[in-house]
């Protein structure tokens, strides 16, 4: 098993308009970070104000409009490890993570009773949950379980989103089973990092 003291992946800083309008995602990360620090981020207010705007956002503006505004205003991370480019073919170093994302549900309560649901999985091992920035959604982020080692991304994304569909009822984003995948980071001060990356008591 690997150290988690050793476990990185890829941060990605806030996105930009190319030179014909379009917002587009960096593509060279601007540093490493590991679970710890990513909680410490979702946790600490950095991002509420661009958080609050984006939810704001909802019942007026397009999906396009929603979209251009999270590529430019959040920060994201490659969960799957570290990356030279975002791109499949620049991975330089794997990590033990993978994240699902559950889209879609009906309430913003909806989405931290799942949060809670998902933390305590017997199956799969936790390494966080937190709400999306849409606050309509779900970020799972798991140590790839035994039962999956061996396969693919691709399958182990796959398998894990059917666990979600069996044991939870959620149908979870079938395609995000890209490698190089962005989540990103928003503001959720309840979000679940497992105990064992704090070295101390979960937060209340």
């Amino acid at each position: 098993m690997m150290n988690i003291n050793n476990t990185q992946f890829s941060l990605f800083g806030y996105g930009y308009r190319n030179n014909r309008g379009e917002a587009v995602l960096q593509t060279r990360p601007k540093n490493v970070t590991d679970i710890l620090s990513v909680y410490e981020y979702i946790t600490s207010g950095a991002a509420k104000s661009a958080q609050d705007t984006l939810r704001g956002m909802r019942t007026t503006a397009s999906k396009e409009e929603c979209s251009d505004y999270k590529k430019l205003n959040f920060q994201f991370v490659t969960f799957r490890g570290i990356f030279s480019s975002r791109k499949a073919s620049a991975l330089t170093k794997l990590s033990p993570y993978i994240v699902i994302d559950i889209d879609g549900l009906p309430s913003n309560e909806a989405a931290q009773s799942l949060v809670k649901q998902l933390s305590g999985d017997v199956y799969v091992e936790t390494a966080l949950a937190f709400v999306s920035p849409s606050g309509l959604g779900v970020k799972w982020v798991v140590e790839i379980p035994e039962w999956l080692q061996g396969e693919s991304y691709k399958e182990q994304y796959l398998g894990l989103c059917r666990h979600v569909v069996l044991q939870y009822g959620y149908e979870p984003d079938w395609g995000c089973s890209d490698v190089c995948r962005a989540c990103f980071l928003g503001y959720d001060d309840k979000c679940f990092i497992n105990n064992k990356f704090l070295g101390n008591e979960q937060k209340n």
